[in-house]
Parts: C-alpha cells; structure tokens; sequence
C-alpha cells in the first residue's frame, strides 16, 4: 500500500509540474531545436502548423513532441529528421519529408536508437529513405502512421517501418507504401504487427529475419513483390 501511494505522489508531481514549450513564427520559440533545448523532462514542445527546416533534430530527453495542423519537418534530401535517444519519448502528428539519402547510414524520417516506452504516432512521412528505424528498442509503439515512398529501384530505397534487435514492439495500424520492404524485423522478439495495411513495395509487405515469438494479425498485404 505504501508503494502504490509513493508512485501515485510522484506520478501527480510530475503531471504539475510538466510545462507547455509553444513553439511557431509567433511564439517565444520560434524552432523546434530551441523548444527541445527549453524542455524539462516530462514537458510537451507544441509546434504551431509551418514549415521547418532544421536539420537534424535530437531528442535525448524524455518529452512529449506535438505538432498541431501537421507541421512540415523537411529533411531537404540530406540529413535524417528525428533522431531519438531517450526513454518515453512521444512524437506525434508531424508531417516528416524529404530524408537524406545515403549508402553508409540508415538515413530515416524517425530513428529509434537504443531506447525504450517511445510512441511513434499519427505522422505522415513521405520521401524518406527509411521511414520509421528502430535500433535496440524495447516496449516501442508505432501507430497510425502513414509512411509513402515512390522508390523503384532497391539501392535508392529502404524500408518503411524497420526494427533491429528489438524487443516487445507494438506495429499497430500504419499505412505503408513504395519502400523496399513495407515492414522489416531482424533479430525481433515478442512483438505483434496488427491492423497495418502494406501496399506497393519493391520487395515484401511483410520481411522477417531471425525473429521468434511475434505475431502478425488482421493486416493487409497487396500489390507488393511478395507478401509475407
């Protein structure tokens, strides 16, 4: 009983003491980067409707990041967008194009690396190498995004939802098309790709790799080199 009412406290603690950080041509912030650097953990950065340029944008804090109207993250066909670092990490509602492209890293819109609670969620993301990259995640949630490429051929393409050593994921009601693979696991376990709906890649709808204990359930998987 005693710990119920410590976590309680602490959990109320937090939800006072979590800030707001507006971000827009008119607000205090006027870039995102600024409004990453203002917040405290547990804070929201809130991104007014506009387009931003601002290369690569790190996340090594544990924050909520909201875009309202879906604000454009324009990677400008060099760099990768949102690179995240940190535990409980949301990013939500962003309009994410143009990644660089490269043969030496994974550029992608959003990068997962080594973290874990992250939710991926509610975003489009249109031309990016690969979509949305998860390296060493545990317990992360990727929904309802849409993620569309035009890659026709292999080598200039990569994958749209893409986990690698990962644990305990979550792929829930993403639309994914013209990537390489639509959704690709290596080394994944314990995971559970549902409602998801993967059209019109170059290779596979669906692309496991040495991965166990996962289950795939109720998608749809049409038009692509292969299926499953």
């Amino acid at each position: 009983m005693k710990i119920y009412f410590y976590l309680a406290s602490v959990f109320i603690c937090c939800s006072i003491t979590a800030a707001t950080i507006p971000v827009g041509i008119n607000r205090k912030y006027k870039n995102i980067t600024a409004g990453i650097q203002a917040a405290a953990i547990g804070d929201t950065v809130l991104v007014d409707a506009g387009n931003y340029k601002e290369h690569n944008l790190i996340i090594s804090k544990s924050i909520v990041l909201k875009g309202l109207g879906y604000p454009v993250l324009d990677g400008e066909k060099r760099y990768e967008i949102i690179s995240i670092r940190a535990n409980a990490v949301i990013v939500d509602g962003f309009r994410i194009i143009h990644s660089g492209i490269s043969s030496l890293e994974d550029l992608s819109g959003i990068k997962i690396y080594d973290s874990r609670d992250v939710i991926i969620k509610n975003n489009r993301l249109e031309d990016t190498f690969f979509g949305i990259y998860t390296q060493n995640g545990f317990n992360c949630t990727i929904e309802n995004n849409q993620l569309t490429a035009a890659n026709i051929q292999e080598q200039q393409s990569g994958n749209g939802i893409h986990c690698w050593k990962c644990d305990s994921m979550r792929i829930i009601g993403n639309k994914i098309t013209g990537h390489r693979d639509g959704i690709y696991f290596e080394f994944v376990k314990n995971a559970i790709i549902w409602r998801n709906t993967s059209t019109k890649n170059i290779r596979y709808g669906l692309h496991f790799m040495f991965s166990n204990d996962d289950m795939y359930v109720s998608n749809i998987f049409s038009n692509n080199g292969s299926g499953v």
